[in-house]
């Protein structure tokens, strides 16, 4: 294949880095930025045939992905996350998307498992994310979920074959990335200048988590994925009431 760098920022996925490495094997340049790992990673990610830097983001872990960007050669990039997958079929769309006229970033089908089932609801599928583009066209954002997005007037394809993205294969790896994401977002919302106080913390914590429950098992029909949709929906809840109890504590830090 000509011309495709493939990057990837990761941090302690020593038990996923080389299968996602290797569905992408066929790229001409593999480039992974480490975040300081305490496990074999970077160790691994070099077997596997990949140039590693490794930069510790301090959290800002899209930092990392956009360094990465930078750090590739090729003129058509993939930008991946560790624990995700590109299929034999994806891999086939690939190679034809870099070398067709007319476009210059592509939209992925992700399909997102959860425990090691895809999930079809929740807001989960469809999802769409352009993670194929020419170096420059994009870059990633510094908000904690959000993804690459281009410019109206840039010529956008949509591949179809599935991208596989095991976001979470155990509860413990769930634990983990939810505090380190609602520690994220607390950061986010304090940076924005948000407060809690005795007349926004029912909305904060009773109403908005319970809108975005409501609005995720049944208008995005996580019901259709049985226990684990209802799991994935109480947990987005969770998450939202998990943000402002850490905005909360970090106002207490504050005045003490």
């Amino acid at each position: 294949m000509s011309g495709l760098s493939v990057v990837v920022a990761a941090k302690n996925e020593a038990g996923v880095i080389e299968r996602c490495l290797a569905s992408v094997a066929f790229a001409d340049e593999l480039v992974v930025v480490d975040d300081a790992s305490t496990d074999d990673t970077a160790a691994r990610a070099e077997r596997c045939g990949a140039r590693v830097v490794v930069r510790a983001s301090g959290g800002d872990f899209h930092a990392n992905k956009n360094l990465g960007l930078d750090l590739a050669e090729g003129p058509w990039l993939l930008s991946l996350d560790a624990d995700e997958v590109v299929t034999p079929e994806l891999a086939a769309e690939l190679r034809e998307a870099i070398v067709r006229p007319g476009y210059e970033a592509y939209e992925l089908d992700r399909h997102n498992y959860f425990l090691g089932r895809w999930i079809r609801g929740c807001g989960w599928s469809p999802d769409p994310l352009v993670r194929l583009f020419r170096k420059g066209i994009t870059r990633w954002p510094s908000a904690i979920h959000d993804t690459p997005a281009v410019e109206p007037t840039v010529r956008l394809g949509r591949l179809h074959a599935p991208l596989l993205h095991y976001s979470y294969t155990s509860f413990e790896q769930y634990l983990d990335k939810f505090n380190r994401y609602t520690t994220r977002l607390a950061e986010q919302e304090r940076a924005k200048g948000v407060r809690v106080s005795a007349r926004n913390a029912p909305i904060l914590f009773g109403a908005k988590p319970a809108y975005w429950f409501l609005r995720k098992y049944f208008l995005q029909k996580g019901f259709r994925d049985g226990g684990h949709g209802l799991f994935i929906c109480l947990s987005s809840a969770a998450t939202i009431a998990m943000t402002y109890a850490k905005l909360l504590q970090g106002q207490d830090s504050e005045r003490e």
